[in-house]
């Protein structure tokens, strides 16, 4: 056989034209008809708590590590608590001997509330159904919101503290806003302290027993709005202060100081 003359396919400009100018074969052509695409579902797969990290974990471990030691530090306190909301009248125990733990279980279930909190609207960020909600939020991190909600919380305690605080001097009955301010504080930690085991199973599960939780949580949080009602109701009922008082009071330190955190984001988020 003689010698065969190699000819350089790739300097060709005719060939090369026509090699980029061909269609490219589909799935089906290749593989047949019976073929379908795979997306790659890498990305998928890290969402929902996984998306958070570690560190996310470790924060929900110490949160619920300092719920347990006030449970069990202040167990007899709580079931007066539960007992004084629910009872009526002279059937309410007297909370009058646990005068020097009440200031004590303020503080503890303040920051592990505000704490809890915070990592649950973390957890809605990353949840389907609450992204469109939280949308206006969606540029900042997880980590960013719930910083946010933390520092919000507290400034949002310390205002409606000061103003009560003020109210107190001007009217000259410092002793009935303090009795509002500890009725606030002791039902915001029996509410928090019930509430802790449905938002930490929120904050690690998915599926069927997150909305589980959720509901369970939406149900202690309205028994627990009804009391609040029923308490400071009471107090002005004792007071003589008339009902315009009282629903004046609701309006201008419960709703008002809340509608202005909450209202920006529903606005945006519809």
């Amino acid at each position: 056989m003689g010698d065969l003359d190699l000819i350089p396919v790739a300097d060709s400009p005719n060939v090369a034209s026509a090699v980029t100018e061909m269609p490219l074969a589909t799935a089906e052509e290749m593989f047949g008809g019976a073929t379908t695409l795979v997306v790659d579902s890498s990305e998928e797969a890290i969402s929902g708590v996984a998306s958070l990290g570690g560190l996310y974990q470790v924060a929900i471990g110490i949160v619920a590590l300092l719920f347990t030691f006030i449970l069990v530090r202040y167990y007899a306190l709580f079931r007066h608590l539960i007992l004084s909301a629910i009872s009526r009248g002279a059937n309410r125990p007297d909370l009058n001997i646990f005068s020097s733990e009440i200031r004590n279980i303020e503080i503890f279930t303040s920051i592990a509330g505000v704490s809890l909190l915070s990592l649950f609207v973390m957890r809605l960020t990353v949840m389907e159904s609450f992204q469109s909600l939280l949308s206006p939020l969606s540029d900042i991190s997880a980590w960013g919101v719930g910083a946010m909600v933390f520092g919000a919380t507290f400034l949002l305690i310390l205002f409606e503290r000061g103003i009560l605080y003020l109210a107190g001097l001007m009217s000259q009955n410092a002793r009935f806003c303090e009795e509002i301010w500890h009725v606030k504080l002791l039902l915001f930690s029996t509410t928090i302290i019930l509430l802790s085991p449905p938002l930490i199973l929120t904050l690690l599960t998915e599926g069927t027993t997150t909305q589980i939780a959720l509901y369970c949580s939406v149900a202690v949080c309205l028994i627990s709005l009804i009391l609040f009602i029923k308490e400071t109701f009471l107090l002005f009922q004792a007071q003589r202060f008339s009902i315009f008082h009282w629903i004046l009071y609701l309006c201008a330190l419960e709703i008002f100081p809340i509608s202005l955190l909450v209202a920006p984001i529903l606005r945006q988020g519809f």
